[in-house]
């Protein structure tokens, strides 16, 4: 279901949803006239704080989130349709939207050890599309699955793909017919670290509501020698950011901008490149200062973001 109209415009480009203002010109009184508005910053409350969801929310409200993702696991006590529904209004009366649900590592999809597994992995993604779509998010994160231990390549780019395509494509059907995304998380240990794997999944499911989330910290783990090379490959495969700095060592342990090791301009050059326009999140899982991490990473990514609007893409 749409949500209501709020004086803005949200135009879809090639799966991408961007925001835009609208106001009337005096010399066409009934003209609209469409001006870029500041990029919103998603955030993910899961690892933030130790209270609860309501208070958590409140908090990140205060700390200057604009949207909000959440995992289905945070939101175990909302067993109802009309619950979650309610969750949506409550975020909504804080001021902030919710944009999108996350369930990677889930215990119905880790690895597709047979052909079977891929009628069990579907049914729990379809329960999960189903309490998005209750949520009013635009998106689901999935993931593409664990790399098997001993996986041959001819494993992986046999069996193992065109089960992961057959599962994915068909989660993207299913969540087509709700107006939402599936968009998949690659983490260190899943097998999308293998680009080329990465790249045939997308096109072989080739849906426009298909595609990859660029996870900062998780490609400079995974990818450590290639994290920026890998924007260039995938392309408009890309279709959402997780930004955060990384120390390079730990898989979820995402930092405050400026706080790793990073080439974080090397990040934002290459996404310029592929004139990246989708929705971006600072991503500051099991970070344990989170409202300091907040504050800064925040005002640091503001001030690229709108930096990013003025920019050449080709710069």
């Amino acid at each position: 279901m749409a949500p209501p109209y709020d004086g803005r415009l949200s135009v879809v480009d090639n799966g991408h949803i961007l925001w835009f203002c609208t106001r009337r010109t005096r010399a066409m009184p009934r003209a609209l006239e469409i001006e870029p508005v500041t990029i919103p910053i998603v955030g993910n409350p899961l690892g933030y704080f130790q209270d609860p969801l309501e208070v958590t929310l409140e908090r990140m409200r205060e700390l200057g989130y604009d949207e909000i993702e959440l995992c289905h696991s945070q939101i175990r006590d909302f067993r109802t349709a009309e619950l979650r529904g309610q969750l949506s209004e409550f975020i909504a009366s804080l001021g902030m939207r919710l944009v999108g649900s996350n369930v990677p590592d889930s215990d119905y999809f880790q690895t597709l050890e047979s052909s079977e597994d891929v009628k069990v992995a579907l049914a729990g993604l379809e329960r999960d599309i189903d309490i998005a779509a209750d949520l009013g998010a635009r998106y689901l994160i999935t993931y593409e699955g664990r790399i098997p231990s001993g996986a041959t390549d001819a494993l992986i780019f046999g069996r193992l793909l065109d089960d992961t395509v057959r599962l994915l494509g068909a989660a993207a059907d299913y969540a087509a017919a709700r107006d939402m995304a599936v968009w998949i998380e690659v983490h260190p240990f899943t097998l999308g670290t293998r680009l080329e794997f990465l790249v045939e999944l997308c096109d072989r499911i080739d849906r426009t509501n298909f595609g990859v989330v660029y996870d900062a910290c998780h490609f400079a783990v995974g990818i450590p020698d290639g994290y920026i090379e890998a924007i260039g490959r995938l392309g408009e495969r890309i279709k959402m950011i997780h930004f955060s700095d990384s120390d390079q060592r730990s898989s979820e342990l995402h930092f405050p901008p400026g706080r790793g090791c990073l080439d974080l301009e090397g990040i934002l050059q290459a996404l310029r490149r592929i004139q990246f326009t989708g929705p971006w999140m600072l991503d500051l899982y099991l970070y344990p200062v989170p409202a300091w991490g907040s504050r800064e990473g925040l005002a640091w990514l503001r001030n690229k973001l709108a930096a990013w609007q003025q920019a050449d893409p080709g710069s």
